[in-house]
């Protein structure tokens, strides 16, 4: 089915939405969850200068000494009240975790979505407002690094202005529309990963060549240490990697570099 095949309304954004993944986006709402985290960590304060006080004003003192022994009604309500509210409060810090750790939508898929709704004038203005939020949009669906979605962007681009000069098969499209280019996503994630290997190629091998040229050892450890912070630099740009992790692959690509300078006989002059 195409999307214009669903009816139009919620049925035709729904089809949309699920025809990529990076237009599964929604808000965070993070307002409104500190809002909730700080009355609920307010709460437990409270309940918790209540419980000193009581202690304070124990009279009897093997209360505090034994739970068995402890009659104090206040105590044990104060007590049960603070389970309570802990439980409720570490709920709500375990959801903000996992709500956070979603990375922010691409700008890319929020203008997609705004121009369709525009367009097609299919969901009512006021409940496609979440889209107007961009700064606190999430993207459900998993995303690449840095330059596998520049990459990505790069070829949804070429395939779109291919099928504009070209003309796209309606048959092999999910969307009639003749505005709406959807590439399939398998399809650019195997194109763009093509395009990174004589990247990351010439990122290895190009300080190999280039030492294997020289002959003065100065030049070589030169070489290496400009390949090594460019290593490091673009690794850390274009990752997700760790502090640790990039300390390791600077290291371990730094150590094959000099490996193979040592290795290497030196031309005489």
């Amino acid at each position: 089915m195409q999307i214009e095949d669903h009816p139009a309304g919620y049925p035709r954004f729904s089809a949309l939405v699920a025809s990529h993944d990076s237009f599964h986006l929604c808000r965070r709402f993070s307002n409104l969850r500190s809002r909730l985290l700080l009355l609920k960590q307010d709460r437990i304060s409270s309940l918790e200068k209540q419980l000193q006080k009581v202690d304070h004003e124990e009279t009897v003192p093997l209360r505090l000494g034994s739970t068995r022994a402890d009659d104090n009604s206040e105590r044990k309500f104060i007590l049960s009240q603070i389970d309570d509210a802990l439980a409720d409060y570490d709920g709500l810090i375990v959801r903000n975790h996992q709500i956070f750790s979603f990375e922010a939508a691409r700008p890319r898929a929020v203008a997609s979505l705004q121009n369709w709704i525009n367009g097609t004038g299919c969901i009512a203005r006021h409940e496609a407002t979440y889209l107007n939020y961009s700064n606190e949009l999430l993207c459900v669906a998993s995303m690449d690094d840095t330059v596998m979605m520049w990459l990505e962007t790069l070829v949804e681009c070429t395939f779109t202005r291919a099928r504009q000069y070209f003309g796209k098969n309606r048959h092999l499209n999910i969307s009639r529309d003749p505005n709406v280019h959807i590439t399939s996503k398998p399809s650019v994630t195997r194109i763009a990963r093509v395009l990174m290997t004589p990247f990351i190629a010439t990122l290895l091998l190009a300080p190999v060549i280039v030492c294997n040229c020289l002959t003065s050892l100065i030049a070589r450890l030169s070489t290496i240490v400009i390949a090594a912070t460019m290593f490091i630099a673009i690794l850390s740009g274009s990752t997700k990697a760790k502090t640790v992790e990039l300390v390791v692959a600077g290291a371990t690509y730094t150590t094959v570099l000099i490996v193979f300078i040592s290795s290497t006989s030196m031309p005489k002059n």
